[in-house]
């Protein structure tokens, strides 16, 4: 009769098994950074677009009169920023504080990689959407096969 050794250690077998646990859980937890990640890069867009969108429907409510009886404020997307009236330092006449304003609010778009646009969407109403593609979102990484996304508000001056 054999008389039972005990074994010390662990076998090579068990230690690669281990590993190999291990790695896949640091995997794991990699690939849940680096989606985190990605999510919080979209939601900090997704809040400067709102900001931005706030802050034009603010600057035409303090020039109220401006943007109730003219289209001053009215831009597409694809419009870039209007010249600089030149006006800043010396004070602005109405017409030329909506110039301003656009032109801020376009530079500043421009600065996040924001588009937006301004549409009047009845008496004293007006539609405000900034839109941006999303690369985060994507299930591919081709820059072409962005998300597009928007966010709207509506408000009454």
């Amino acid at each position: 009769m054999k008389a039972h050794t005990k074994q010390y250690g662990f076998s090579m077998i068990e230690l690669l098994v281990a590993l190999l646990i291990l790695a896949i859980g640091l995997f794991g937890m990699a690939s849940l950074m680096l989606t985190s990640m990605k999510s919080n890069q979209s939601a900090a867009t997704r809040s400067q677009a709102s900001w931005l969108a706030y802050d034009i429907i603010e600057r035409m409510r303090l020039n109220v009169d401006q943007a109730t009886t003219s289209n001053s404020y009215v831009t597409d997307a694809d419009d870039g920023a209007p010249n600089d009236p030149g006006c800043k330092a010396n004070g602005c006449s109405a017409a030329n504080a909506a110039l301003l304003d656009l032109r801020e609010w376009k530079v500043e778009l421009g600065n996040a990689g924001l588009q937006g646009s301004v549409e009047r969407a009845g008496n004293n109403q007006y539609s405000v959407t900034i839109s941006w593609a999303d690369a985060n979102l994507a299930a591919s990484t081709d820059a072409e096969a962005a998300i597009t996304n928007s966010f709207t508000v509506r408000a009454d001056l």
